[in-house]
């Protein structure tokens, strides 16, 4: 009979929710995955496009330490889907930040929390470093990785860096492309695209890390199952290659001009950086230096070894200093 009772507390703290949510005058996608509702709260960022909540099966075991929140921003994912073009409306990202702190507000009341952590990875460190700074009091810690600091001047430097691996490698083909677009900034996406895929390539232990992970898992990512909580019902297939250049191509022009030095110096809430030590794309360096000027209740910065620009794709060390670093913080009724 004990027994029974303690299944019976534990499948009532357990929480897997998906659910379409008013967001600043349009239905946006929401989902909620965790084993204990009395977790801290995590929000998790993605970049331009990116719909993470169809990635669910793989962060799986974080959901053990956090309630995961996932939500696919306009123009992307289940979103981009349920709206289309028209209902969309014009993405900036001024309009993200804005409707990341509705969803914040939405999130808080939904888990009864007085404040939650959040997570930016890539693009969404911009819209995560923004929405703290706006909104401090929503938030009980902020986490970056693959940070975007000053996106220009890591465009190029990342360029410099991943030009010379392939002088050194020996890598010909590699060296010819990049020589032939040249050092940003470019014209067009397209151009991006080039050298985004030696920049943004997964590293070795990467690679390793996935190749090496319950077949399952990515089978379920890939094609989920039934009734998964984590698929909106009842829309067409898109393609997110597509939908992730269509928005991306939207806040170009924004993401170019980011500058997080302009944003200030000093913030009210607890501040994380858990940045791959190789990460080419959004330099390593300037992450750390940004780290180091400012101020914050409390702050970390911390290399993740043999991690790139995808250092979350290593999900047990990332899941080890979020636990070890950001759970004893990010008290969500505090």
């Amino acid at each position: 009979m004990e027994n029974s009772k303690r299944t019976a507390e534990k499948r009532a703290q357990f929480i897997d929710e998906g659910v379409f949510v008013e967001i600043n005058g349009i239905p946006q996608w929401l989902t909620f995955r965790g084993t204990d509702r009395s977790n801290p709260a995590l929000l998790i960022l993605s970049g331009a496009g990116a719909a993470l909540s169809r990635m669910t099966p793989f962060f799986a075991p974080w959901e053990q330490e956090f309630t995961l929140v996932q939500w696919d921003q306009p123009g992307a994912g289940a979103t981009q889907a349920k709206n289309g073009e028209a209902g969309t409306g014009r993405l900036t990202l001024d309009r993200i930040t804005a409707d990341a702190i509705a969803v914040a507000e939405f999130v808080r009341k939904h888990l009864r929390a007085e404040r939650i952590a959040v997570l930016g990875i890539s693009g969404g460190s911009i819209i995560g470093l923004k929405t703290i700074r706006q909104r401090p009091e929503l938030f009980s810690a902020y986490v970056g990785t693959g940070q975007g600091v000053n996106w220009m001047r890591q465009e190029q430097l990342g360029y410099t860096m991943v030009l010379e691996q392939a002088r050194a490698a020996g890598d010909q083909d590699a060296v010819a492309e990049l020589e032939k677009i040249g050092a940003p900034p470019y014209k067009d996406a397209v151009t991006d695209a080039i050298k985004s895929k030696h920049c943004g390539a997964l590293t070795a232990a990467e690679q390793a890390y996935l190749a090496a992970l319950d077949p399952t898992i990515m089978a379920a990512v890939r094609t989920p199952p039934a009734g998964a909580s984590w698929i909106a019902p009842g829309l067409a297939k898109t393609d997110p290659r597509a939908t992730a250049m269509a928005a991306y191509e939207k806040l170009r022009g924004d993401i170019f001009a980011f500058d997080a030095y302009q944003l200030g110096s000093s913030y009210d809430v607890p501040m994380f950086f858990f940045q791959g030590d190789l990460d080419a794309y959004t330099v390593t360096a300037e992450v750390e230096a940004y780290a180091a000027k400012i101020e914050a209740p409390q702050k970390l910065f911390v290399t993740i070894p043999d991690g790139g620009h995808s250092a979350f794709f290593l999900r047990n060390v990332f899941l080890g200093l979020l636990t070890s670093h950001v759970r004893q913080v990010a008290n969500r009724r505090s």
